[in-house]
């Protein structure tokens, strides 16, 4: 008799400790590692390192983890297949600036704040 396993969708805070579980999190949303790097501020050959690690280096996990809980944030207000495209997109609301210029500036307060307002319906 053969077993059917059920595997589970990885949660985003097994993302914030697992390089594998990362790349699964990551790949489900379709966010691709080159983004998912930038937002972590970290280059993508190092993401794609640790991601083959069960667990992140020390050093590294604080960015990571602020990473996984903006896109986290994120998600909850725009879906995970338009998020490349926001990014990218020039915003009235960051005075026209693409929120990837922001996170690239270190200004990811100015999002946070974004999302902040969105969550209670002030941001416009």
């Amino acid at each position: 008799m053969g077993e059917t396993l059920i595997q589970k969708p990885v949660t985003w805070q097994r993302a914030r400790e697992s390089g594998i579980a990362l790349y699964s999190w990551r790949r489900s949303l379709g966010l691709n590692r080159g983004t998912f790097a930038g937002i972590a501020n970290v280059s993508e050959r190092s993401l794609a390192t640790y991601e083959k690690q069960d667990e992140f280096p020390v050093s590294v996990r604080p960015q990571v983890t602020e990473a996984v809980r903006l896109v986290k944030a994120l998600l909850e207000i725009i879906p995970a297949r338009d998020l490349p495209a926001w990014l990218q997109t020039p915003n009235p609301g960051f005075t026209g600036r693409k929120p990837w210029t922001l996170i690239q500036q270190g200004e990811r307060d100015i999002i946070w704040e974004m999302i902040h307002q969105t969550r209670y319906g002030a941001f416009a």
